[in-house]
């Protein structure tokens, strides 16, 4: 019908856009992609013709280094890539760049794209792997954890893509604006308080790192450069050093192969209220990530973080 231009009903109605929104849909694929096809790399110009949609990752799977390509294969990691929409005729072309069906198979999973579930191509590879290097991803990627304001998706994304949420104060954005690979809570083995006077109009949250201890936290798996860039916004625009903020870069344990850093002050901050605004914004974050926990449960939570 678009062919012949054939948009209108039996009473004269357009339905081209229709039309060409049905047509557009089942020619184009949904590709996940995780090495040279990625941006920057050999390979993207195969995608040239392609709609980037997001950076995401897979679970189910893990990544070695074959020198001048990467190859996952079924196991217990998590892989981080780009999703595109890339049009039908430009399959076959990039089946072969692959070796399809010879050095990779090309398989049908289930992706996230922005929180909501689809499904997209992936190539696996068919060779062994035994004896290559096992990789976390093929650019760097760290976990970085929050603990405060953060835990709150809307709260973090300011830092990334520039901003202020609530009371707070505003923030540049990265150079790198695309989305985390992952979410997930975490536990941090260190108690939370509340310290120091910020924009926020009270106390912000810090890292009691004298003792062990617990606490909630969400962790977003984002560049390294990303990393930086929020550590440094925690600081007012400086990196982290001697000072009275967020100086102090810790290293917890290592999830999926990838290293998993938080950031506070080692030095004890002197103990403030926070305000209710920030109570308010923590727990809308912890309500969102831990949906099990009742309003009595995260209330009673924020109320052992007080000194």
């Amino acid at each position: 019908m678009e062919a012949q231009g054939k948009f209108t009903g039996p009473w004269g109605e357009s339905y081209e856009d229709e039309i060409r929104a049905i047509n557009h849909y089942f020619l184009q694929r949904k590709v996940f992609v995780y090495g040279t096809l990625m941006k920057g790399e050999t390979n993207h110009g195969f995608l040239r013709n392609s709609t980037f949609l997001a950076k995401t990752s897979i679970e189910g799977y893990e990544m070695y280094d074959c020198g001048w390509y990467p190859a996952i294969i079924a196991g217990d990691g998590l892989i981080i890539g780009e999703l595109y929409s890339v049009p039908l005729e430009d399959i076959p072309s990039i089946d072969s760049l692959e070796g399809e069906g010879s050095l990779y198979v090309k398989k049908c999973e289930r992706i996230i794209l922005n929180g909501d579930a689809t499904f997209a191509f992936l190539y696996v590879y068919l060779g062994d792997c035994s004896g290559l290097e096992r990789i976390a991803s093929w650019k760097e990627h760290v976990w970085y954890v929050s603990y405060g304001s953060n835990m709150l998706y809307e709260s973090f994304m300011r830092y990334i893509l520039g901003g202020s949420y609530g009371t707070s104060a505003y923030r540049e954005s990265c150079k790198d604006t695309s989305l985390p690979a992952a979410v997930r809570t975490i536990e941090i083995p260190f108690d939370m308080y509340f310290g120091n006077l910020s924009s926020w109009g009270g106390g912000v949250s810090f890292l009691d790192t004298t003792k062990k201890g617990k606490s909630l936290g969400v962790a977003y798996l984002i560049t390294r450069e990303q990393f930086e860039h929020v550590s440094c916004e925690e600081n007012g625009g400086r990196c982290p050093g001697d000072g009275e903020w967020y100086e102090d870069i810790i290293d917890l344990e290592a999830m999926d192969g990838f290293k998993v850093k938080t950031i506070t002050n080692n030095d004890l901050r002197p103990y403030n209220e926070p305000s209710q605004s920030y109570l308010d914004t923590l727990f809308e974050g912890i309500k969102k990530n831990w949906p099990e926990m009742s309003e009595n449960d995260i209330w009673h939570y924020l109320g052992n973080c007080m000194r």
